[in-house]
């Protein structure tokens, strides 16, 4: 059973994730004058990072960060598995994201957990509405 305490550590993990994965492509993009070229894809990971603390650290309750687990579980899914058959979405405006296969690593060790967690959790409640 995934517990309320697992999707908010789930949270906390992904929240250093994402800021490595924010801070370290800005500079290296910065340092090579590319950071124009898909600036939308460092927002983005900016973005989740601060949804990723304020679920795993700031909210009330938990429902923050089975939300935000349950939505990363979702959508990088998805990112992880087409980034395999393209190149990219948007690619050529300043909003690209593309996805190499560095990206689609990142996007499957972040969803693959998600789902499990979010997996359990629905698994457990079904279990308890039944008996």
């Amino acid at each position: 059973m995934a517990t309320d305490r697992q999707f908010r550590l789930y949270c906390r993990v992904a929240a250093v994730l994402f800021a490595g994965f924010t801070v370290y492509p800005v500079i290296t993009k910065l340092a090579e004058h590319r950071l124009a070229h898909d600036w939308a894809h460092s927002a983005l990971h900016l973005l989740f990072c601060l949804l990723a603390v304020y679920a795993g650290w700031a909210a009330r309750d938990a429902r923050a960060a089975r939300l935000f687990t349950g939505a990363v579980g979702a959508i990088y899914a998805v990112l992880g598995v087409i980034g395999w058959f393209i190149p990219g979405l948007l690619l050529g405006t300043p909003v690209a994201i593309p996805l190499d296969p560095v990206a689609n690593v990142f996007h499957l060790v972040l969803a693959v957990p998600a789902l499990i967690l979010v997996t359990r959790s629905v698994a457990s409640s079904r279990g308890r509405r039944a008996s």
